[in-house]
């Protein structure tokens, strides 16, 4: 999503530019490599995305490649670039510089000093000054202008778009039988940046903005631009738009504008929609009535059953008798809904994650899931549990990037990592917590005859209302 706003801001630059998704490539041809593409093409600038950590071997390896085959400048960017900067840039030779947060502005000022080599003059800039390092004092912080002049749907500039948009199809939520499962394809729509909120597991909570971009407070897109991004997923036949932006309960108006918007241009689209907490009524009646309900689903992810562990490490408290009541407003709308839970949690026990096996069965047997899951906690970068370990009672695996790097490498390599998750806690040992998100999987799951007969019953009464 970012990287397609970033291509598009210096096509329109006057830069030649392409984004090249090297799995796809590889889907698409198997002889593809690195190596070719650099000899077809004279590259002067290979960015590459270091956003997620799980791609810390991945995107070294590129650079390694690029450099060994081109005389390209390498800059990396992403939340585990901006954090691990410094040690990427001591560490890894083939990394020429790292962009160390928002990333529009920098990339257009690096490509305008590349040739002079003032690189002092771009912001968030960190990079390889002769066998030293420099830092930039310049600091940019995209708001909503700048965001507003992003288009993030420009897929022409991605390499094999028609391919990739067949690879992210799934089998519909709505029929879980493969021989007559509808394709669903999936955009990710950009509604902002930044978060409120602080979740001690999280790398992308309020002070981690902070710390990895300067980023104080949330800022949204203007409901106007984002309606334009639908209009096109709608035209380039994309049907569910992935919405994950949901900073500040207390300014959900900032939604129910964009929905009124949606309604008034006639966009028959549907959504998923990620709440970062419990909602009122009226939200939910406004997304029924505004997104196709085909492919239409509300996630939220309350983590424990326990309300104790919840409110130990979600930003946002809410009970249980909360959360069930916000069930049942679901469960009145007939929206189907996807619940996400963790083990892991700081405080969890074997004893209180007894509480989440008893919440998730309780929601099974009684409300409209179409998917209902539970997955160990990784250790992110950034996140409160990261930065200050013993006061969240972790004790840490992961504490350098080169942590992140020699795991995945292994894992590319078939060879097992000496930590999967990067941690432990001071009651579970990472086997245990990983055998916690299994027997949830065992004991509270959905057959695939219960997700076709509650779901498509709930297609049927939304259908029906859709007509009324």
């Amino acid at each position: 999503m970012g990287t397609l706003g970033l291509a598009d801001m210096l096509d329109k630059q006057g830069y030649t530019t392409r984004v090249i998704h090297t799995g796809l490539e590889e889907m698409c041809d198997r002889s593809f490599s690195i190596e070719t593409l650099l000899k077809n093409h004279d590259i002067s600038v290979a960015a590459i995305d270091l956003h997620w950590y799980v791609h810390a071997f991945d995107a070294i390896r590129i650079a390694d490649t690029v450099k060994q085959f081109s005389d390209a400048f390498v800059i990396l960017g992403g939340f585990t670039a901006s954090f691990f900067a410094q040690e990427i840039l001591s560490q890894f030779k083939s990394v020429d510089a790292v962009v160390s947060g928002d990333a529009e502005v920098p990339l257009l000022e690096l490509l305008k000093h590349l040739s002079n080599g003032r690189l002092d003059e771009v912001p968030n800039l960190t990079y390889r000054y002769g066998h030293s390092l420099k830092k930039s004092d310049r600091r940019f912080v995209a708001e909503t202008p700048d965001l507003d002049r992003l288009d993030f749907s420009n897929f022409s500039l991605l390499s094999n778009f028609n391919k990739y948009r067949t690879v992210i199809s799934q089998l519909g939520d709505l029929d879980p039988f493969a021989h007559k499962a509808r394709l669903k394809t999936q955009g990710w729509l950009c509604l902002g940046r930044g978060c409120s909120m602080n979740c001690s597991y999280c790398g992308g909570g309020k002070n981690a903005f902070s710390i990895l971009t300067g980023r104080q407070a949330p800022v949204y897109r203007s409901q106007q631009k984002v309606v334009e991004t639908l209009a096109i997923f709608q035209e380039e036949k994309i049907c569910c738009a992935y919405m994950d932006f949901d900073p500040c309960p207390e300014k959900r108006e900032y939604h129910l504008d964009l929905f009124a918007l949606v309604q008034k241009e006639r966009i028959d689209i549907s959504a998923e929609f990620l709440l970062w907490s419990l909602c009122d009524k009226e939200l939910l009646t406004d997304f029924k009535r505004t997104f196709n309900p085909l492919y239409s689903t509300i996630a939220l992810s309350p983590e424990s059953g326990s309300e104790s562990v919840r409110k130990n490490n979600k930003g946002i408290y809410y009970s249980n008798k909360d959360l069930f009541r916000w069930l049942d407003d679901v469960k009145e709308e007939s929206i189907p809904v996807q619940l996400y839970f963790s083990s892991g949690l700081s405080g969890e026990t074997q004893y209180n994650f007894q509480d989440t096996i008893k919440v998730g069965k309780r929601i099974v047997e009684k409300y409209p899931v179409v998917s209902i899951s539970c997955n160990p906690i990784e250790m992110e970068p950034a996140c409160p549990r990261f930065m200050s370990p013993r006061e969240h009672g972790v004790i840490p695996e992961f504490t350098r990037f080169f942590d992140f790097y020699d795991t995945f490498k292994r894992l590319a390599e078939g060879v097992p990592p000496s930590s999967r998750l990067g941690y432990r806690t001071d009651q579970l040992s990472e086997p245990e917590i990983i055998g916690l998100s299994q027997r949830f999987r065992e004991e509270v799951r959905l057959t695939e005859y219960e997700k076709w007969r509650k779901v498509t019953h709930g297609e049927v009464l939304r259908l029906k209302q859709r007509r009324d």
